[in-house]
């Protein structure tokens, strides 16, 4: 049995799928470069906004924790995300008997990271 290889037919079709690949190819690599310099440009204009309501849902937490209170904290919106940044999330709480008292209580917020990272202190 004889195979033949290589027809007339199918060399020109495999020349035409390679120089389609090498066009993809290079359109892709010029997309990709184009791409990384506008997010570069983007990313450095708009600082990124911590996520405040994460922040009161963990003060919520430690004061459960630490002294069995229930209390809804409210923090700031639209704080950029900066280490040594400070700002101040209020917490709200009340008593389940008579006589019902509701008490607010600040807490001083520090950004230590750029990442996000913040500790938080009762004033």
């Amino acid at each position: 049995m004889h195979i033949n290889e290589t027809t007339p037919r199918s060399l020109p079709a495999g020349r035409a799928s390679r120089g389609a690949v090498v066009a993809v190819a290079a359109l892709a690599c010029a997309a990709l470069i184009s791409a990384c310099g506008s997010s570069s440009t983007t990313t450095s204009s708009t600082p990124t906004i911590l996520d405040t309501a994460r922040v009161a849902a963990s003060i919520e937490q430690s004061v459960l924790t630490e002294r069995h209170l229930h209390v809804t904290v409210v923090c700031p919106t639209g704080v950029a995300q900066e280490a040594g940044k400070t700002f101040v999330c209020m917490a709200t709480g009340k008593t389940t008997k008579p006589p019902i008292v509701v008490t607010k209580t600040p807490f001083k917020v520090t950004i230590q990271n750029s990442k996000g990272y913040t500790t938080y202190v009762g004033e």
